[in-house]
């Protein structure tokens, strides 16, 4: 491990010829914290960055059930991660009855995981998914726009879209009939766990919400 003078944070030399860091201060463990939301906006703003696609947990019956799911925004002063999805899919129905959701990401060059733990809201058909799907592509609305609800048993292995979208986007009409299917689920955390894979010793830190983030270092 060395350390970057000018930024008084720390990396391993092999990652130096990655184009992905996660650096901080060993003295300060808010350091990381700042920087997984820094990656988190990375993750947005980069379809390549590993943390792009997480995995959201709910339950249901008392089970888990896991999924992937796209990063689309995060609200860092309003601790929210958000995504989208659609609204006749299990996880609605499943955050709707039990709230409490954890989200998973895993980035294989800094070998950093992090899971967040907090509370999820679902919008369909108010202001804030009306917000969202303004800012959503062409491409993007197509997938709402499905034949059956999402789980539908289907004799063949084909897309859930009807046959005139198979090989065009839709146009403005025919992408108001997505939005009737879109939701957002804005998850707003209050725990998180940040541990990173190390040969000679894996490191972790863990954050708190009570009226602000209080973190500490702990034993992988």
């Amino acid at each position: 491990m060395v350390k970057n003078e000018e930024s008084d944070s720390y990396c391993f030399e092999d990652w130096t010829v990655m184009t992905r860091e996660f650096e901080f201060n060993p003295a300060n463990v808010n350091t990381i914290l700042s920087q997984t939301w820094r990656h988190l906006q990375a993750a947005i703003e980069t379809e390549t960055h590993a943390w792009r696609l997480g995995t959201l947990a709910t339950a249901s019956e008392g089970r888990p059930r896991v999924r992937t799911v796209v990063l689309r925004e995060i609200q860092p002063e309003r601790r929210e991660l958000i995504c989208y999805t659609d609204r006749r899919s299990d996880k609605i129905s499943e955050l709707e009855q039990t709230p409490w959701m954890e989200w998973m990401a895993y980035d294989s060059l800094t070998r950093v995981q992090i899971r967040l733990r907090g509370e999820a809201t679902v919008h369909t058909s108010d202001d804030v998914s009306a917000a969202h799907w303004e800012k959503s592509s062409p491409e993007h609305r197509r997938g709402y726009i499905t034949v059956a609800e999402p789980g539908t048993r289907s004799e063949t292995p084909e897309p859930n879209l009807p046959d005139y979208l198979f090989d065009r986007l839709p146009n403005d009409e025919e992408a108001q009939l997505g939005y009737e299917n879109f939701a957002v689920i804005v998850c707003r955390i209050d725990h998180l766990d940040w541990l990173q894979l190390r040969r000679n010793g894996h490191l972790a830190a863990q954050f708190l919400w009570t009226d602000k983030w209080e973190g500490h270092w702990k034993f992988a």
